[in-house]
């Protein structure tokens, strides 16, 4: 019946074949690669960070120029009055977009009428779509 990849039978069985049944061999080669691969990344990561400390002085001025050249940007961004972009309402289609650039109207006007003689909606309000 759970035949979801979060099924807790699925993962046990995984886990069980992983570590005593046929995968366990390659499993554990898997494991060994990817435990050289981060050990060899851990042991170059120290050599890079073992060189910068002698430098902190050259950094630190460094950051404080970068920092301050960002308070300028700021400074000139609001001196300047920045047109507003708008997020709000509808995005057009591209099926829109075709229709605007042939002279029709984006969306066309619907035409029906329902059985009280009213414009008809565009969905089918209450009526189920799902048969139960």
């Amino acid at each position: 019946m759970a035949k979801s990849t979060r099924s807790k039978v699925k993962r046990s069985f995984r886990a069980k074949k992983r570590d005593e049944g046929v995968y366990a061999a390659t499993e554990a080669a898997r494991l060994q690669r990817l435990n050289s691969k981060l050990t060899a990344k851990i042991d170059d990561g120290d050599e890079e960070l073992a060189e910068p400390v002698e430098g902190d002085a050259a950094q630190d001025s460094n950051l404080i120029a970068f920092l301050d050249a960002m308070e300028l940007d700021d400074s000139i961004k609001s001196s300047t009055n920045p047109s507003r972009v708008s997020t709000h309402g509808p995005r057009n289609s591209r099926r829109e977009e075709w229709r605007k650039s042939k002279g029709m109207m984006p969306v066309p006007k619907s035409t029906r009428m329902n059985r009280q003689g009213l414009p008809a909606a565009r969905r089918k309000s209450g009526r189920p779509s799902r048969r139960r």
